[in-house]
């Protein structure tokens, strides 16, 4: 229970200052949040840092991690997280209160955020994960219920230290990278609005051919934008620039 503890202390400090909350139903919550790249399988958890419980788990986190819906909740993720990534974890959590504490109040609802780290399975191996969270309702006296997206990246042998991002949604400008410094400094974009799409496209799996005919695009313009990609990313290959478009939330 130590470790639920020392998030609680992390979540009271939650604002308690939203008045306005998203006039949605749950299944409208859902795809609105739910409509993201996904680069792996994945499965998704509504959450409530006021109880610190999992009011619901998608079923398909018995194909990631082998635990029925009702056998995954809090306790399990903290007890099954790599030793080396649970000080992130912990930090990173502090981070995004203290980031949408500092929000005004029409941008809310316009962030997610996200990081990764590894997480045991129920047969002992460990998996890296992307987990994305959304608030999507602000408690008056204190607390968030969450969207979170846990999404499976181990096919892309990320290694290293977890990486922190804040993406703006709507318009709000997004914060990468945030784990290297203690300040919340918005992002340049990297790449063109064309590119980017063609980034979605690639980090997909579609092949270039594939991608023409979704922008109906020549495959010399979708071979050339591919290429000014590669070349801005600064990635020698495709393999590493999935690896990066992920870490660096470009996707």
């Amino acid at each position: 229970m130590d470790k639920i503890n020392k998030l609680r202390d992390i979540w009271d400090s939650i604002s308690k200052v939203v008045n306005e909350q998203i006039d949605l139903s749950q299944k409208e919550l859902i795809n609105r949040y739910m409509d993201v790249f996904h680069f792996g399988e994945y499965f998704y958890v509504i959450f409530n840092t006021r109880t610190t419980e999992m009011e619901y788990v998608s079923p398909n986190v018995e194909n990631i991690f082998s635990y029925t819906p009702d056998d995954f909740y809090l306790q399990v993720v903290m007890n099954n997280i790599h030793p080396e990534d649970l000080p992130y974890y912990y930090h990173y959590e502090q981070s995004a209160v203290r980031f949408f504490s500092g929000l005004e109040g029409d941008l809310f609802f316009k962030y997610k955020f996200a990081y990764d780290y590894r997480l045991k399975t129920r047969e002992g191996s460990y998996k890296r994960v992307q987990q994305q969270i959304a608030p999507i309702y602000y408690f008056p006296k204190g607390g968030v219920r969450t969207l979170g997206i846990f999404t499976d990246l181990t096919h892309l042998n990320i290694t290293g230290v977890p990486k922190l991002s804040f993406i703006g949604m709507q318009g709000a400008p997004s914060y990468y990278n945030v784990h290297q410094n203690d300040e919340f400094m918005q992002s340049l974009n990297v790449f063109s609005k064309k590119e980017q799409e063609i980034l979605g496209f690639v980090v997909q799996g579609l092949t270039s051919e594939a991608i023409a005919q979704k922008v109906e695009r020549s495959i010399h313009t979708i071979r050339n934008h591919r290429k000014h990609i590669l070349e801005k990313s600064g990635c020698e290959n495709v393999q590493e620039l999935l690896v990066k478009a992920v870490r660096e939330g470009w996707v």
